[in-house]
């Protein structure tokens, strides 16, 4: 049963307050300026209160809290391995302690009976405003609709109010990525000798990611039928696991240059337990910034040539 009435405190103020009875049995009441405030609020916690949904202030957890217990959420996948990357958890992390928790422009301390999508709306103003960039914004606001997503599961929101929250973009152009012209790798694999030529030519001719092609194994290239058997992926940490996604996991055609290139390489190749095709020196699983550093920087100095991102 709910109701709401006319109260006149001892101020000597009006107000309207709603008496009603939560799913736990206890009874609640709110106070407001207007009627049509008191009205509009017996209207959206009635549902809830059916629903077994609604959280009273009292006992509502802060944003911070939750972003807490998602975290933990994460690190429990992580160390059972269940779709959570260290990688992952690192950036996830980041975005809680840095941003959603940050004491000038976070929303750490709101409770999340009080979080609306104003709340959430002026949160990203503030981020923008204060010098994070579109993308960043972007992956800060993602954190948070995952953050609340978990607390709908836990049973302390009912809704999520950062989903449907959008970062505009500044400009109107579409900036596109800037793709290497063919001369351009051309000069590249010619320029490279043994370990980083058959990178260059497994990357540019057969489109493997660098986790990919560094996690790749020899049981995985298909000399008889010419084929890269793409089943394993060497993370951030030299982690050995599964490809990011079903889609992932994928055969490549690989036409006779490549599995020529790669059948010379093997011969030179450092042998090791994991049976890589670029390992370290050790035969373990090579580092990519030093793989980075090491060789395709200097090669594409010692050529001149000059790739957005390397």
């Amino acid at each position: 049963m709910a109701t709401i009435r006319k109260r006149t405190l001892p101020s000597g103020l009006t107000r309207w307050q709603v008496e009603f009875t939560d799913q736990a049995g206890r009874r609640r009441a709110k106070l407001f300026e207007r009627r049509k405030e008191a009205d509009q609020f017996l209207v959206k916690v009635r549902p809830q209160v059916l629903a077994g949904t609604y959280v009273h202030d009292s006992v509502s957890i802060t944003v911070g809290e939750a972003a807490d217990a998602w975290l933990a959420h994460c690190r429990v996948r992580r160390d059972a391995g269940r779709r959570m990357e260290r990688t992952t958890y690192v950036g996830y992390e980041g975005y809680v302690r840095c941003h959603i928790k940050d004491g000038k422009v976070g929303i750490g301390d709101l409770k999340l009976s009080r979080l609306s999508r104003k709340a959430v709306n002026d949160f990203r103003d503030r981020l923008l405003t204060a010098g994070r960039s579109e993308m960043i914004t972007r992956k800060i606001l993602g954190a948070l609709r995952l953050v609340l997503n978990h607390a709908i599961d836990n049973g302390q929101v009912h809704m999520n109010a950062a989903q449907g929250v959008r970062v505009l973009r500044s400009s109107r152009l579409d900036y596109k990525v800037s793709v290497p012209k063919k001369q351009d790798v051309k000069n590249l694999i010619a320029g490279a000798t043994g370990r980083l030529r058959a990178m260059l030519v497994v990357s540019a001719l057969c489109g493997l990611r660098a986790s990919e092609t560094r996690g790749l194994r020899w049981t995985d290239v298909d000399f008889a039928n010419g084929f890269l058997h793409v089943r394993q992926r060497a993370d951030f940490y030299c982690m050995l696991g599964e490809p990011k996604s079903a889609a992932g996991h994928r055969s490549v055609p690989a036409g006779p240059f490549v599995l020529n290139t790669l059948k010379e390489w093997k011969l030179a190749c450092p042998k090791g337990d994991l049976d890589l095709v670029f390992p370290s020196s050790d035969g373990s699983v090579a580092d990519h910034a030093n793989t980075v550093r090491r060789h395709f920087k200097r090669n594409r100095c010692s050529e001149g040539t000059f790739l957005d991102g390397l």
